[in-house]
């Protein structure tokens, strides 16, 4: 069929028309609006058009700061412009009117001068503040008018020029207009200016110009070119995308809608965007196939060898310069407006989920059945509950998978489209041939939708054990401090590398599915060509012309995109979907009632110092009966107040713990005592007036409203902050309150310890800290509040009775806790008798007694509960220096001197500059050398086959002709294959016999699927082999790290290094480095085609590609260090929900609920907004290099067409400048990408190489006998410090522990070395110099494993984990049932717990199910189960009730007869029958002896100790006894 003569007739009618049209549209809608009536229906029927957030929604918009003025002088400018093209055109109707010219010129001269006067009138009525968006779609269509008087000789050139030079004026002016008529901020950048976080983001603010090209980003290069950027050079986001305003706009939607769903919200919320990038991707759809119709159009006129259609040539070029020119273009509005969806649906996920974890019940205590212990919390499905673990993956990995399908919305819509098109356009090729190849594509559907349906099923599978090897992760190194104790860390490191394993084995099975997918949908466009070619030459024989192979080549290759993108869109949207249901299944987790959180409560919060000074109506409950985790039933859909809310009872098979019909009247403005033994419900009962117990029926009474409420729980709850942060817990500071706070509370002789007093930062939970220290910087927090009810969990457990006493004297009963009504749980009643007025006495979650104190006195029951507490009365008199015995310095404690500023954990390492070789290496190494091998061989056979298979069909396509162009001969004889010279030379004629041509080109097609399998598998599987050994490296390095390194390092960052940098490991890196090796070697292969046939070329070809290489270092620079920066600021997002999920019920007692979530917005903002303005510099990069390309492909014709290259070879030279061009610029992309990528091998490079610890093994084993119970301590002059720079905390202590004796360790005051002597046995801390002696043997020549492994210490801070009890006391399966059920009884567990089994009792993580004094009772039911001959207890028995504790050291000495024992203890009355008593004053021995030689000394230490204490007269005797 000949081509269709070459006309622009039909082109020129549009182009004359456009204005006529413009204006008719411009007036019919200035029409539309101005009527009322159809002025509601297009707002109702455009409402999704409208922005999310407008003005008024912005916290930062100021009406009076934020006004534009018109701008004047432009307007005169356009005005004049205006006028004068119209009176240009209207001259001309004039003109042709006079000289009877045509008619159809007048029209078009007249309403062409119609449409400039037009908008000349609108500037003048109404001055826009605004680009004049019709007045430059006017003149942009008037430029492009210019182009069919290319060709038009009869138009003057000067005419042309002065046309053009107007229009250029009118659209420099209307461009230079800023794009939005007022700023959203006051402080919103000027563009040009230095970077600042001070400013937002100067988008907001930039000219149409700007808004074109991105000028607005130039200042950031210029900054990251001379420097490293920080935090500080970089914008902050702009209002439309903070998360406050974008948040308050979701809370304010789901109130008028509460019934819609998340993703509803998200669809709706971000209507505009998808709108935006659909209409850009339906035009790119369908406009994308237009170069390769210029192609086709290009080809056949050089095939017709007629010299007069090389003009159409020349304008079909052009023609797909224009439309690569429009495609980089629209693609960086359609990409702006896409990146906008996908971060904003991320971040409202984001907050959506810390929203609900402020809310949701607090789940940490939570059991994986339905058994549970008596004080803990009832079990449901593991699946209703969520750990830090589950939260990382939801934010890590479900909420990018939803906001990416967000973000690539339009893709599963335009991939049928393009697909319709490139079959039709194929059909006008090759005829019916080319339903062989759509034959080929649906037997590539039916194949593939069984594996799509096995890629699903593992996608879910992935997910969940993802979330349970993080949930061990996050378990193993919140307590790696007693794993490290035990020797344990080994051991539980094989348990989490057991959970990876299982998760890799799940990607093996994935990465089967994918290999097989991928190869089919990567080389089915290879098999449609071969298929479609086969019967166009075999069947239909029609021969294979030179514009119908490449064309149909072109348009298969624009198939394989859609093609490839469908399926993969289609399985990440069920991929996605699994993802938002695994979002919104945790956002309908149970939430706490409404009366129990200020998100919910109607009644509006106070400023923090303005609280109301008057009381509570009413503290306690009425007929209420609680029980942990039970389903309750609503009594009525009538809300309840915030202080008294009921409910009907639940029904709930399983014998959960309950508080059972609990009715209390606390007295207002008074000071209660609750008491009981161990698990009898002290601790739930604060809970459940606290909201945080499930109310089965009942009332409660309590408003927590406007921060009324102040808690100190029993385990206290401190923030990675300082002391004095901690205390004010954001409320304003008050010196002389603050002060009055640390002399009440004890604390002004610790902070005198630390150098830097109240400003020292207390590490992650308060890690620097002792027991007591944390106890009562928790108790100041409570005081120093303007709370009226103050609920205290015990905290006089961790004190001393010298600093109790103290505390009750001036802190309970001082001036700060005055007419504040005191929840106090204690074992200390008769300590607290005098300030008490009321008590509530608990017994296995009933009420046994309570009444006041005159009243149970009275009845004669005040001496029966006093019975049942732990000290008799103190006397009056009190020494004036307080000293609390309680306190013990811990490792961290000390450590924090070193730092002035007080400053503990360490920021986060960021590096500068470019990635090194070692980081290169590192990943190089995990991968393995033989996966690197095959890959580059690979990618190099593959570039080959595709090379060979261009000049095989362009020899193939011009064979058909009856002569073979000289020029062709010579190019392919110059080729250095070989045999692209004689066997084409000896192929037969293709117009003869085909099939020799058609085996060569299948037997290339095939060679390419071939390396395409092998690569994708060695891919893969160097992937996976990088994925194990980099996780594998880093978990054991981490875990033989000395202790004082996850004191500097928050756990949070920690789990970041795990998740984020680990998920890109396991599916960033390999695709990334991949991508790099191909682009370059396509790079290379491509300039050497387009070289070897059009030479000439050469020159522009490099200089071209040196434009790209000037443009590339500042985005290189900058995107490097805005990547860096977001891994960075990520990881407090981790470690910030790590802290809310541990202290939830603190956070919402104290009613802080909104500050937390306003810190939190300000940390997702700032990661946030690296991440925004890094994909901004991609989009400056992109259309820079878009452009660039454009102009190579042009040029690259231009060449083709000047030199007379035949057919063939323009046809080779133009799809290899095609990929010249994409190879250019993926080349900077992919290895700035790549740079970035690596970024996750810096991070966890640097935990590669993090200190050790010693070896684990000895080099010289110890007897297998060792240690024996004849074997003692001997400390020879021993020196420890925590740090080189440091003083000496154990100054050369030198002393002996016989074999089997029981040692007290306890000191006068702090510091004194008592846990750091403790820890020196374990050599967590190793000695300065002198030598500790071990059963005779050198502990400094032992393995870590071998010693510690022998040592058995129980401190106050029990580490329990999720499981059974059996799990914890036996984790690794060496005692029988009976035996761990034996060591129960011994401890006295049984009759506190409901066990009926150890392996039947659950246990939840951190061990929460269970009572403070439950835990310390199973870690000596598991230090007894050890039976080592070794044994350290520190403070193990503190929240143990007296008769419990007597019975435990009962049986500690009963039982562990045949171990030396070493006891740190603040109550004397535990270690006085001990056979010796070590006092430690300051770092040295005081005294060593047994109690009674200790006791009779005169003006020793001891002595004074139990002179001073209440119990003075039965510590004496006990010593006697002993």
């Amino acid at each position: 069929m000949s081509p269709a003569p070459f006309d622009l007739s039909a082109f020129r009618v549009v182009l004359d028309l456009a204005p006529a049209i413009l204006l008719s549209l411009s007036i019919f809608s200035s029409i539309l609006l101005s009527v009322p009536p159809l002025n509601r229906v297009l707002r109702k029927v455009g409402s999704p058009l409208a922005g999310f957030l407008q003005l008024e929604d912005l916290s930062e918009y100021d009406a009076k700061k934020s006004k534009s003025a018109p701008h004047s002088v432009k307007n005169i400018l356009l005005i004049c412009v205006s006028f004068i093209h119209g009176a240009g055109w209207c001259a001309d109707a004039s003109y042709s009117a006079m000289v009877s010219g045509p008619k159809h010129h007048i029209l078009v001269a007249s309403t062409t001068a119609a449409a400039w006067v037009y908008p000349a009138l609108r500037l003048i009525m109404k001055p826009p503040t605004m680009p004049p968006y019709f007045l430059l779609t006017l003149a942009a269509v008037q430029m492009v008018s210019l182009v069919p008087s290319i060709w038009a000789d009869a138009v003057p050139t000067w005419l042309k020029t002065i046309r053009l030079a107007a229009l250029l004026a009118a659209l420099w002016m209307g461009f230079s207009y800023p794009i939005n008529s007022v700023t959203p901020s006051p402080n919103t950048a000027r563009v040009g200016e230095i970077p600042s976080n001070k400013f937002t983001s100067p988008e907001d603010a930039v000219s149409l110009s700007n808004w074109f090209t991105f000028r607005f980003m130039n200042p950031l290069f210029k900054v990251a070119s001379m420097k490293t950027l920080n935090p500080e050079d970089v914008w902050q986001l702009s209002p439309y995308f903070k998360h406050r305003n974008l948040f308050s706009k979701y809370i304010s939607t789901t109130r008028k809608n509460p019934h819609q769903s998340l993703l509803r919200f998200l669809l709706a919320s971000n209507s505009l965007d998808l709108i935006i990038s659909f209409t850009e991707s339906l035009y790119k759809s369908i406009a994308t196939f237009v170069p390769s119709f210029c192609l086709q159009r290009i080809l056949m006129a050089l095939e017709s060898h007629d010299p007069a259609r090389r003009k159409e040539a020349y304008f079909y070029a052009l023609g797909t310069f224009i439309f690569h020119c429009s495609f980089a273009q629209l693609d960086l509005f359609g990409d702006w407006h896409a990146r906008r969806c996908y971060e904003r649906s991320r971040g409202q996920m984001f907050c959506a989920i810390h929203w609900k974890s402020l809310k949701r019940r607090d789940m940490r205590g939570k059991t994986s059945a339905n058994k549970s212990d008596k004080e803990g919390q009832e079990d449901e499905e593991s699946a209703n509950t969520a750990d830090i673990g589950r939260v990382v993956n939801l934010i890590t990995g479900d909420t990018y998978a939803v906001a990416q399908r967000l973000w690539e919305f339009p893709a599963i819509f335009m991939a049928p489209v393009r697909c319709t098109i490139a079959l039709v356009f194929l059909y006008s090729i090759l005829g019916w041939s080319c339903f062989a190849g759509v034959a080929v594509v649906l037997l590539a559907y039916l194949v593939n939708w069984p594996l799509a349906k096995i890629d699903i099923a593992l996608t879910r599978k992935s997910w969940a054990t993802k979330d349970l090897r993080m949930s061990y992760v996050d378990e193993f190194f919140q307590s790696i401090r007693f794993l490290k104790y035990m020797g344990w860390e080994r051991a539980w490191s094989n348990k989490v590398r057991a959970a990876r394993e299982t998760e890799l084995k799940i990607r093996v099975k994935q990465n089967i599915i994918d290999v097989l997918i991928s190869f089919i949908w990567s080389w089915i466009p290879s098999a449609v060509v071969l298929a479609s070619f086969l019967c166009y030459t075999i069947v239909a024989r029609q021969p294979l012309t030179v514009s119908k192979a490449f064309t149909s080549i072109e348009v298969f290759s624009l198939l394989q995109g859609p093609m490839t993108e469908l399926p993969d869109q289609i399985f990440a949207v069920l991929h996605a979907l699994v993802s938002m249901r695994r979002i919104e299944t945790f956002l309908a987790e149970d939430e706490v009632e409404d009366w129990v959180t200020s998100l919910k409560r109607d009644t509006p919060q106070v400023e923090l110092s303005a609280q109301s000074s008057t009381l509570p109506c009413k503290v306690g409950f009425e007929s209420a009966t609680f029980q942990w985790y039970a389903e309750t039933a609503k009594a009525d859909s009538t809300p309840p107040t915030s202080e008294t809310s009921s409910a009907t009872i639940a029904t709930d098979p399983a014998p959960a713990f309950r508080l059972q019909d609990i009715s209390i009247n606390f007295p207002l403005g008074k000071l209660s005592l609750i008491t009981g033994a161990t698990g009898s419900g002290k601790t739930s009962i604060l809970n459940a007036l606290l909201g945080e117990m499930n109310r089965v029926s009942g009332s409660v009474f309590l408003d927590k409203s406007n921060h009324n409420v102040a808690y100190a729980a029993q385990f206290p709850w401190l923030e990675h902050a300082t002391i004095r942060d901690n205390i004010l817990f954001r409320t304003p500071f008050d010196a002389g309150r603050y002060d009055a706070v640390l002399e009440a509370c004890a604390l002004k002789h610790d902070l005198g310890i630390f150098e830097a007093g109240d400003m020292t930062e207390i590490g992650e939970k308060g890690v620097s800290l002792s027991g007591g220290q944390r106890a009562r910087v928790a108790l100041a927090r409570a005081v120093y509040s303007r709370a009226k009810v103050v609920l205290l969990d015990d905290p006089l457990a961790a004190v001393d009775m010298h600093t109790a006493n103290h505390l009750v004297k001036k802190c309970f009963c001082g001036p700060l806790m005055k007419d504040r009504t005191i929840l106090l749980v204690t074992h200390h009643v008769s300590l607290c008798l005098t300030a008490a007025a009321y008590i509530v006495e608990l017994h296995n979650g009933s009420i046994y007694r309570q009444g006041s104190v005159k009243e149970l006195e009275e009845w004669g029951q005040l001496e029966d509960v006093i019975a049942t507490e732990d000290h008799p009365e103190v006397p009056e008199s009190e020494p004036d220096d307080d000293v609390n015995e309680a306190d013990q310095i811990a490792p961290d404690e000390d450590h924090t001197k070193a730092k002035a500023i007080g400053k503990l954990i360490e920021d986060e390492h960021r590096a500068e500059g470019n990635v090194t070789l070692k980081t290169y290496l590192t990943y190089m190494r995990a991968v393995g050398w033989v996966p690197w091998s095959l890959t580059c061989i690979l990618i190099l056979a593959m570039r080959g086959v595709t090379v060979g298979n261009q000049f095989f069909l362009a020899r193939w396509a011009q064979a058909y002709t009856t002569q073979v162009n000289d020029a062709t001969m010579h190019i392919v004889r110059a080729l250095p294959s070989t045999f692209l010279k004689s066997p084409f030379d000896s192929l037969p004629d293709p117009n003869e016999n085909v099939t020799p041509w058609l085996i060569i080109y299948t037997t290339i097609s095939l060679s390419g699927a071939l390396c395409m399998i092998l690569y994708l598998s060695i891919g893969y599987w160097g992937s996976l082999n990088a994925s194990r050994t980099l996780f594998t490296a880093m978990l054991d390095r981490v875990s033989r790290a000395p202790t004082s390194f996850f004191d500097r390092i928050p756990i949070g960052r920690i789990l970041n290094r795990f998740t984020a940098d680990m998920g890109a490991v396991d599916g960033a890196l390999m695709p990334s480095v991949r991508s790099a090796i191909s682009g370059t070697i396509g790079f290379i292969a491509s300039f050497g085609v387009i070289v070897l046939v059009v030479p000439r070329f050469a020159p522009f070809a490099l200089a071209i590609a040196a434009v790209y290489i000037i443009l590339a270092p500042p985005y290189v620079k900058a995107s490097r260090d805005l990547r860096r920066l977001e891994s960075v600021f990520l990881s407090p997002a981790f470690s910030g929900f790590d802290e809310l999920l541990h202290g939830l019920i603190h956070v919402r007692a104290y009613g802080m609920e909104m500050d937390f979530q306003e810190r939190f917005y300000n940390i997702v903002d700032k990661f946030q907004g690296f991440d925004h303005f890094y994909w901004m510099a991609n989009s400056w990069m992109r259309e820079r290099y878009d452009y660039l390309g454009s102009i190579i492909v042009y040029l690259t014709t231009l060449f083709a067409l000047w030199t007379h290259v035949p057919e063939g070879m323009t046809a080779l030279v133009i799809v290899n400048a095609g990929i010249f061009a994409e190879a250019s610029r993926r080349l900077v992309r992919v290895f700035a990408q790549l740079e970035l990528d690596f970024n996750s091998i810096e991070r966890i490079g640097e935990y590669l190489a993090v200190d050790q610890e010693a070896a684990a093994k000895s080099v010289k084993p110890p007897p297998a006998y060792w240690p024996t119970s004849n074997g003692g301590i001997e400390v020879e002059n021993l020196v420890i410090k925590y740090s080189p720079n440091l003083p000496a905390v154990l100054k050369g202590i030198s002393f002996e522990v016989r074999p089997r004796e029981k040692i007290g360790v306890i000191t006068r005051q702090m510091p004194s070395g008592k846990s750091t002597l403790a820890l020196s046995l374990l050599r967590i801390l190793e000695p300065v110099d002198g030598r500790i002696f071990l059963d005779g043997i050198d502990i400094g020549t032992l393995g870590l494993d071998d010693l510690r492994g022998n040592i058995t210490i129980v401190s106050q801070d029990v580490a329990l984990f999720s499981g059974t009890v059996r799990s914890n006391l036996d984790p690794f399966n060496e005692h029988s049932d009976e035996e761990c059920w034996n060591v129960l009884e011994r401890c006295h567990l049984i009759s506190h717990s409901p066990f009926r089994t150890p392996a039947e009792s659950l246990v939840s993580p951190s061990g929460s199910s269970f009572s403070a004094g439950e835990r310390q009772l199973l870690a000596l039911a598991r230090a007894m189960l050890r039976n080592a001959k070794f044994t350290i207890l520190d403070e193990a028995s503190s929240a143990i009730d007296l008769a419990t504790d007597d019975m435990i050291q009962r049986t500690i000495r009963e039982e562990m007869v045949d171990s030396l024992v070493i006891t740190i203890a603040h109550r004397l009355k535990t270690v006085i029958d001990y056979d010796r008593i070590l006092v430690l004053d300051m770092g040295t021995i005081a005294e060593y002896d047994t109690p009674e030689a200790l006791l009779e000394k005169e003006g020793g230490l001891f002595r004074e100790m139990c002179m001073q204490s209440a119990d003075w007269e039965e510590i004496r005797a006990m010593a006697r006894r002993a």
